[in-house]
């Protein structure tokens, strides 16, 4: 980590607080579907609503210089530093949630063991093998997807931060550290080749899957061989091996995104601000490749993405398109987004037939406080999502499925 934390030390020299940003809304889903704490869109939206306001109130409360009496650092320097440090600290708590909400959705009772242990990993552990074999035999997608849970988990808030940023909802200053260290430490896991060199702890407190990716790789491959946990790269047959390079060198897509410039987007002439970044993950079937387009004009903040997902040999496309913080009204606000994908039949890493699906996802928003003096503001909020068969980030069911979610919204002047 010394390379990243002198990147990130340079990086906090450029004017990370210059932004001027809109009013913020920090949300907080507190039911969502299926109804068990917590899927992984629950997780993801509670931390990083978390994680900003928890930011906010020390950037507010810390002076504009610190004297460390060897030297002195200004505020931009010193939260860049307290967020390096945290990220480090906070990244296994939102990773290691991914894994563990694909099984309490599948109603497999599991502990979430988010802290660094003595050998330097996280884990999610309490889950007898004969679980996870019995959701290996009966539900490969979903026994293949518990594996890169984590990284997707990853990604999503990624991508839920770049928002924030291009449509002006937040600043560089508060989440530049969080998608730098993420988006480094997600890649460099993908290029990881060992399994960590874990010991054979007993049933219960092993960890769920060892190494994500590998063991991944050889279930998609051999998902009839003999049931084990911990996948090493020797373990691996040539073809697989030769899988890993390409979600290896895949994985660098990622690190295409002039956040990480502390770019947050690029303004034309008549307003129009935009921006851009690629995108990779793995997926229950295999892997995707994602080009992602953010645009605000005015009262409009939208997202679009093309996807091109492949399983063993065979590409299928997608794509969606996001609209966030719609106005209906002095009191109402609307979200919506539409999804639409073909993937392979099954979610199938074999075939190369494809099935047509989709998704329509759409959010209601009351404010039924706010105040001018304070600038404050709260809103009840109400979501539905109705998706056909398929995978779609953050949404825990792969099958067919209608559900509701409910929360709230803290809204705050700049």
């Amino acid at each position: 980590m010394r390379k990243s934390t002198l990147t990130l030390l340079f990086l906090s020299s450029l004017p990370l607080y210059a932004q001027e940003t809109q009013q913020q809304e920090y949300s907080f889903l507190l039911v969502d579907a299926p109804a068990r704490l917590y899927t992984m869109r629950q997780s993801n939206e509670n931390f990083l609503s978390a994680y900003r306001l928890g930011f906010r109130t020390l950037a507010n409360a810390l002076p504009d210089t610190i004297d460390l009496r060897l030297k002195k650092f200004t505020k931009a320097k010193t939260m860049v530093l307290i967020e390096s440090l945290s990220e480090i600290l906070l990244y296994p708590l939102s990773h290691e949630e991914g894994h563990r909400s694909i099984l309490t959705a599948e109603g497999i009772g599991s502990i979430s063991a988010p802290y660094y242990n003595r050998h330097g990993t996280a884990y999610v552990n309490g889950v007898r093998d004969a679980e996870l074999k019995n959701l290996r035999d009966t539900k490969l997608p979903t026994y293949i997807r518990l594996h890169v849970a984590g990284n997707e988990s990853d990604y999503a808030l990624a991508l839920r931060s770049t928002a924030l940023l291009t449509w002006e909802k937040e600043t560089t200053g508060i989440l530049f550290a969080d998608i730098f260290l993420r988006k480094l430490i997600v890649t460099s896991y993908y290029f990881i080749k060992t399994d960590f060199n874990l010991p054979e702890e007993s049933e219960l407190e092993r960890d769920i899957v060892g190494h994500d990716v590998l063991s991944a790789i050889r279930h998609l491959h051999r998902p009839e061989m003999e049931f084990t946990r911990h996948t090493k790269l020797a373990d691996l047959t040539d073809e697989e091996k030769k899988f890993h390079n390409r979600v290896r060198y895949r994985s660098l897509i990622n690190l295409i995104d002039p956040v990480l410039l502390t770019k947050t987007g690029f303004t034309l002439k008549n307003g129009l601000k935009f921006n851009l970044a690629g995108g990779y993950g793995m997926s229950p079937f295999g892997d995707f490749i994602d080009e992602h387009f953010w645009v605000k004009w005015g009262k409009l903040n939208s997202h679009v993405y093309l996807r091109e997902f492949q399983n063993r040999s065979t590409w299928f496309p997608a794509a969606g398109v996001e609209f966030a913080n719609i106005p209906l009204g002095k009191r109402w606000i609307a979200d919506a987004t539409l999804h639409g994908w073909q993937q392979p039949k099954g979610l199938d890493f074999n075939t190369t037939q494809g099935q047509w699906g989709g998704a329509v996802d759409a959010t209601l928003k009351y404010r039924f406080f706010s105040s001018a003096k304070t600038g404050l503001g709260i809103s009840l909020n109400l979501g539905v999502v109705a998706k056909t068969q398929g995978y779609l980030i953050e949404e825990v069911a792969l099958g067919n499925h209608v559900g509701g979610r409910f929360g709230v919204s803290i809204w705050l002047n700049n």
